[in-house]
């Protein structure tokens, strides 16, 4: 649907914001409650450590491996 080219750098800043975001999800009740959880939008429990480590991956994949935040390149047969 999207034909977005993921090495572009304004594609790459708003990954690595994401993945800020993310890690702050998950940092922000462990540094100030010390809880492992929170509840997300929807009401539901989030593991707080799963959230730091896939925000960690996207601001990772943002900063040195762009190509993993594009679409693959499998073609169709």
């Amino acid at each position: 649907m999207f034909d977005l080219e993921p090495k572009k750098p304004l594609y790459r800043g708003i990954a690595a914001l994401a993945g800020l975001v993310l890690l702050g999800l998950g940092l922000g009740p462990i540094l100030s409650h010390g809880d492992l959880f929170y509840k997300n939008w929807f009401g539901e429990w989030v593991f707080a450590p799963f959230a730091i480590i896939f925000g960690l991956v996207i601001v990772w994949g943002a900063l040195f491996k762009p190509e993993i935040l594009g679409k693959s390149t499998q073609t169709k047969r």
